[in-house]
């Protein structure tokens, strides 16, 4: 799953870029942010420092920013600024005893990620807070009804393929699975920065 998270991310980007007139590239690439949406979740509840967890989010966020900026034209916070503030969320939230604190907690980082325009933004916290909060068909439920609310209030039909990414976590995410199948950590971790400085170079070459 996690080599689907990558290629489907990079047809996704290349599509944006190089064919944005055609969909199906867009449509491939809905299945990757669920994919790492979800592998942040299992980085928060199994990883045995925080913070080097936070940190290595964080350094990556940086060195991302500003291939992020010239391969898509944008100056808005890349993606990997929205798990960060997810995991910054779930980190805060399980110091928290009550449930309306807890939600608070939520509430306000959704609005600083929508007003900050980060990529995905209230979105994908609410994406990482039901891979932290449900599973099974509770969680293809409630993934469903997301991409509903996401599509009224952005007109983005095509979010709805992102569920696919849902089932088959739910289906099958387990150990035995294969689900976890090994991907070199320095791959994992440096795919984003390194795909999009390509897709930049790419793209700015010719005005050169």
């Amino acid at each position: 799953m996690y080599w689907l998270a990558m290629l489907t991310m990079l047809i996704d980007h290349v599509g944006l870029v190089f064919f944005p007139a055609d969909p199906a590239w867009r449509i491939a690439g809905r299945l990757a942010f669920p994919i790492y949406a979800y592998a942040l979740y299992m980085g928060y509840d199994r990883t045995r420092d925080m913070r080097s967890y936070m940190l290595r989010l964080l350094g990556l966020a940086l060195i991302s920013q500003l291939p992020y900026m010239l391969a898509f034209d944008v100056y808005r916070p890349n993606v990997i600024w929205t798990l960060l503030a997810s995991l910054l969320a779930l980190a805060a939230a399980s110091r928290l005893k009550h449930w309306a604190a807890i939600t608070c907690l939520y509430v306000v980082t959704a609005l600083v990620m929508e007003l900050s325009l980060m990529d995905y933004g209230a979105y994908g916290l609410l994406l990482v807070l039901i891979y932290r909060y449900t599973r099974s068909y509770r969680m293809v439920g409630a993934h469903f009804a997301l991409n509903v609310v996401y599509d009224l209030v952005h007109h983005a039909n095509i979010q709805h393929f992102s569920l696919l990414s849902s089932i088959l976590i739910a289906c099958f995410a387990s150990e035995k699975s294969g689900f976890y199948s090994r991907v070199p950590r320095w791959l994992w971790r440096s795919f984003y920065p390194v795909h999009l400085a390509v897709i930049a170079v790419i793209r700015i070459w010719p005005s050169f």
